[in-house]
């Protein structure tokens, strides 16, 4: 996707037989790789804006989301993100895993988040 930096040897999505579409970890920064934000309702809405990107460049949408999983540097920011997931995904409600983490790879990056989408679904 252009203008989104890749941190590691990874695509930001894939499609595989045209159906499923596989989206990379997703971390709150800009398109020069640089964090946005400090706190966490700021980053998870860059996340949530870029999948919007990655989603709707491979022909999705949330609605499409039947996966998503949330990594969290404090497990505790679980009701902020719920908050915003029901307006991010409003009726759409993906199969989700959240999990704690110590750090990300970009430091100060409170939240990365990937996905598995179902292209026309």
């Amino acid at each position: 996707m252009p203008g989104l930096p890749l941190l590691s040897h990874s695509a930001h999505a894939v499609t595989v037989s045209g159906e499923l579409i596989f989206v990379n970890g997703i971390l709150p920064v800009d398109g020069d790789g640089k964090l946005v934000g400090d706190d966490i309702l700021t980053q998870a809405r860059k996340v949530f804006g870029t999948m919007w990107e990655i989603l709707a460049a491979a022909g999705a949408s949330f609605g499409d989301v039947a996966k998503l999983t949330i990594f969290l540097t404090d497990v505790s920011e679980r009701d902020a993100i719920a908050r915003l997931r029901e307006e991010v995904f409003g009726d759409a409600h993906p199969a989700s895993t959240l999990v704690e983490v110590s750090r990300l790879a970009v430091p100060g990056a409170r939240i990365e988040v990937d996905c598995v989408a179902v292209a026309g679904r």
